[in-house]
């Protein structure tokens, strides 16, 4: 399954229940690949029934030992979904936040499996490939994506596979409080420093869209100023910090974005282009009242006319993270 079918799946998760995804493994990088540049990131969807995340995090450590001997290894980061935002589908202000935790609490209750987003990050090309990462997933944790059934001793596994995305993205622009970066050594060492560690309890958004693969160079055109506009605004505007304050539902205040990225698909989906909109938050209330934010509507307006397919963004907590 392509990208943008996948992204129909993942807007649809809420009611779709325990309903299997085909995977788009790395059969889709052929022997016809272009070049690609700069970093690269590995990047995996996947469903899991609570009772495997035990045996995935074993699988995880066992996969940073042998990372860390990749000269060209960056960073590991496992999310996993948590909610959905409403702000960025223009819905009314009063129901900022209400899908902050609606999957995480479903999955507790059991009536969705638990989704993650693995991100691995390289210097280049080469080194992920070197790294055989898609094929350590394939043995390591496909294995373990089965759907179980309550019974009266318990879950118990079943025969049918919950299948999962796979994709390679190139991070072309990214930001942190210090700045904007487009250089390819400045990428790498704003990836090497990932600001996203479990013990920060921050806030993961990455809006998923799409658009006519023969509309690239334009919309990231657009895309470079909306970055700058959602990595450096804050309210209130006059805050002499220059941060902004706590959000919360009853205010319009947010605190800046911790960091944020541009993923682009390296390789595109038919005539599509899938993009990863991949931002950090102090909240996920941060994020919500930064959409109402007059400067950020000014900006998302000309890129949103160009989206294809979706948006669909989720809210993730980060679970694991390894650095080189």
């Amino acid at each position: 399954m392509n990208r943008r079918e996948f992204l129909g799946f993942t807007g649809m998760m809420a009611t779709a229940g325990l309903t299997g995804v085909a995977n788009a493994s790395e059969k889709t990088m052929s022997v016809s690949t272009p070049e690609i540049t700069g970093a690269v990131t590995d990047y995996f969807e996947f469903r899991i029934a609570g009772p495997e995340i035990k045996n995935l995090m074993t699988k995880l450590k066992q996969l940073e030992v042998g990372l860390k001997k990749n000269p060209g290894f960056l960073s590991l980061s496992l999310k996993q979904m948590v909610g959905e935002s409403t702000m960025v589908k223009n819905y009314p202000a009063d129901l900022k936040g209400i899908l902050g935790s609606a999957y995480a609490d479903s999955a507790k209750q059991g009536s969705l499996p638990f989704f993650y987003s693995l991100f691995v990050r390289f210097n280049d090309y080469n080194s992920l490939q070197e790294s055989r990462v898609a094929v350590w997933f394939r043995e390591n944790v496909f294995p373990l994506l089965h759907a179980y059934k309550p019974t009266p001793k318990g879950p118990q596994k079943t025969p049918i596979s919950l299948t999962y995305y796979h994709g390679v993205f190139q991070t072309i622009l990214a930001g942190n409080r210090q700045g904007i970066y487009s250089d390819p050594n400045d990428i790498q060492h704003f990836l090497r420093a990932s600001q996203d560690s479990p013990s920060e309890h921050r806030t993961t958004v990455a809006n998923h869209v799409m658009i006519h693969d023969e509309n690239m160079k334009m919309f990231e055109k657009k895309i470079v100023p909306l970055l700058k506009v959602a990595q450096q605004t804050y309210q209130p505007e006059n805050d002499p910090n220059h941060l902004g304050k706590a959000a919360s539902k009853e205010n319009n205040f947010y605190r800046k974005a911790v960091t944020t990225e541009i993923m682009r698909k390296a390789i595109p989906d038919g005539d599509f282009r899938a993009y990863l909109m991949h931002g950090v938050w102090e909240s996920m209330l941060d994020h919500e009242n930064s959409h109402l934010d007059r400067r950020f509507r000014q900006h998302a307006g000309p890129v949103g006319a160009m989206v294809a397919v979706g948006p669909v963004e989720p809210f993730y907590e980060t679970r694991f993270l390894a650095r080189s």
